[in-house]
C-alpha cells in the first residue's frame, strides 16, 4: 500500500528550497491522474514537465522492439522527468508507466525554467536533482551488477520493503533485477518456506 506524499518534503528531500519558492511553484502545479497501465511518459516523443507523484506507483521502462527492461520504480514523493527532453530538448530516451491508479503533479518545463530564473533556490535544486538521478543509477548499477539473484532480490527487499515489492509484477523486478521470472518465483518460494 502505497502512502501520499507531502510535496514540500518531496522537494526539500533533494534540496532545501525556501517557503517564498515553495508557493511560487505551488502556483504553477497541476494536478492528474492515471490509470494502472497508462504511459505518463512516452519513450520516443518529447515530454513536457516534471512530475511529482503524489499517490500510487511508476515504473521507468527501455523498450527495444519486442524487449523491455524496467530500469527505476517510483512511488509517493518520488519526482520523475526525461532528463533527455528537459535539458537537451529531445525525446525521451524512455517510458514511465503506472504501475497502479497513479496520482501526480506536473510542472510545465516552460513555468519550471522561468521559476528558476527568479528562484535562484530552484535553481540549486534542479542541479541537485540531476545529481541525484545520477546516484539513484549507480544505486542502481550497484544492486544489480553483484551477487547472486537470492542475494540481489534480498537486497532488494531492504531497499524498496515489503509493501511496496507486492504491489510490483513479478515481471517487472525480475527485469528490474536481471533474473529471470522463473528464477525469482523459486527465490520468493523459498522465503516463504523461511529458507
Amino acid at each position: 500500500m502505497t502512502t501520499k506524499m507531502d510535496l514540500v518534503e518531496s522537494f526539500r528531500a533533494i534540496y532545501p528550497i525556501q517557503d517564498a519558492t515553495v508557493d511560487r511553484l505551488k502556483g504553477y502545479l497541476e494536478r492528474c491522474t492515471y490509470n494502472k497501465g497508462e504511459r505518463i511518459i512516452k519513450q520516443g516523443e518529447r515530454s513536457k514537465y516534471i512530475y511529482a507523484v503524489a499517490d500510487g506507483m511508476v515504473r521507468c521502462m527501455y523498450e527495444d522492439g519486442d524487449n523491455e527492461a524496467t530500469l527505476l520504480f517510483g512511488v509517493a514523493g518520488n519526482i520523475f522527468v526525461s532528463l533527455a527532453s528537459i535539458v537537451y530538448g529531445r525525446p525521451s530516451q524512455t517510458s514511465y508507466e503506472a504501475i497502479t491508479d497513479v496520482e501526480v503533479y506536473r510542472i510545465s518545463f516552460d513555468d519550471f525554467w522561468a521559476l528558476c530564473d527568479e528562484c535562484p533556490d530552484l535553481m540549486r535544486w534542479q542541479t541537485h536533482y540531476q545529481l541525484y538521478q545520477m546516484y539513484t543509477l549507480e544505486k542502481r548499477s550497484t544492486l544489480t551488477g553483484i551477487g547472486d539473484a537470492y542475494t540481489r532480490y534480498q537486497q532488494y527487499i531492504k531497499m524498496r520493503g515489503k509493501s511496496a515489492i507486492a504491489q510490483i509484477p513479478l515481471k517487472y523486478i525480475s527485469q528490474y533485477l536481471n533474473i529471470s521470472q522463473e528464477t525469482l518465483s523459486r527465490i520468493r518460494s523459498r522465503i516463504a518456506r523461511g529458507e
